[in-house]
């Protein structure tokens, strides 16, 4: 088991931003046949894998890791400055699940200590190493929200899968709404992400529905799995139901993706800027400004509380201005502070 710190509740952790931009058009199949750079990745894999686990078959854990090689890659090479940290936690999920857990290094203590000994390994001969742009953007993944991006990651594959039509078979189909359901049923922490990613889902299985349904050489089939024995209704049911149990105590009642987008407003540093200098100059406490209260982030949330905590525990300090004070000469001057 990995010595890495758990993420909590007040760490900044967005899942939201992840699929399907981090997935869409890259190529996670181990078997696919790639170019020079990926046989490159492989004798270097290879490589490390010989040093640090002698007397093995390398031939799988070369596989997942030239896919990973060329993921960081591809970050380095494509992807802007603030989307990395997106695209990292995606690699860190990856890294973990298909390798570390499989291949574990009794001397690296957490995922960044493994993902640094891989970048120190290069092959001579092509010049290839393993990038190391995730380095700065580390995560620890918990198994709670690892289970939640295995759901994810697996849907959106299906996803890129289906862009071929000869791929919108019968058994991936029904792959595909088996891991819709498994993520319906999941038990994540973070409810409101949840329903913005099923949200997302949902909208384009409808997609398909409308899309495919016209299609009777390649599509037809398809699209009649996700409506039979009232499956996609079934799936809208259950979300209006998750936004019911989730959302009502906080008076966002059906909250949309356009909806969701606000969060990152909230949360951003300007307004946290703002509201902290709103508790400090006027009193007037973090969200009274806003009906999102709710989805500011989690370090400006426990300020809050800490606030609030203080001022009930200094109520002399909170309406120190509330008081009338008169002139020592003539009391009919009186200033009013409130």
């Amino acid at each position: 088991m990995m010595g890495d710190s758990i993420l909590d509740d007040d760490d900044d952790f967005d899942i939201n931003g992840i699929f399907p931009t981090c997935t869409d058009g890259f190529d996670w199949d181990i078997h696919s046949r790639r170019s020079q750079l990926a046989d490159d990745f492989t004798n270097l894999c290879s490589n490390f894998y010989n040093k640090e686990m002698p007397g093995n078959l390398s031939t799988p854990f070369s596989q997942v890791c030239r896919v990973l090689g060329l993921y960081l890659n591809h970050i380095e090479g494509n992807v802007e400055d603030t989307k990395k940290k997106d695209w990292c936690i995606l690699f860190y999920y990856k890294l973990k699940k298909d390798i570390i857990n499989k291949y574990p290094l009794k001397e690296c203590n957490n995922s960044k200590e493994y993902y640094r000994k891989m970048t120190e390994v290069n092959n001579a001969k092509y010049g290839t190493r393993i990038s190391s742009i995730c380095m700065e953007y580390f995560v620890n993944i918990d198994q709670d929200t690892s289970k939640l991006l295995e759901y994810l990651f697996e849907i959106y594959n299906c996803i890129n899968v289906f862009k071929t039509y000869q791929k919108r078979t019968t058994e991936n189909m029904h792959k595909f709404k088996r891991y819709i359901q498994k993520l319906e049923e999941h038990h994540y922490k973070n409810k409101i992400q949840l329903k913005s990613e099923l949200e997302k889902i949902i909208n384009k299985c409808e997609f398909y529905i409308k899309e495919w349904n016209s299609d009777t050489h390649f599509a037809k089939h398809a699209s009649d799995l996700l409506t039979f024995d009232n499956w996609i209704e079934t799936r809208k049911r259950k979300l209006e139901e998750l936004g019911k149990i989730t959302l009502m105590n906080s008076g966002t009642y059906n909250l949309t993706n356009t909806e969701m987008q606000h969060t990152k407003v909230i949360g951003s540093p300007a307004l946290m800027s703002y509201a902290t200098d709103d508790v400090t100059n006027t009193g007037i406490s973090i969200g009274t400004h806003t009906p999102y209260f709710i989805f500011l982030k989690p370090r400006v949330k426990k300020l809050r509380k800490k606030l609030i905590k203080n001022n009930k525990n200094n109520r002399e300090i909170m309406y120190s201005f509330d008081v009338e004070n008169k002139n020592s000469v003539d009391d009919r001057y009186k200033i009013a502070y409130s």
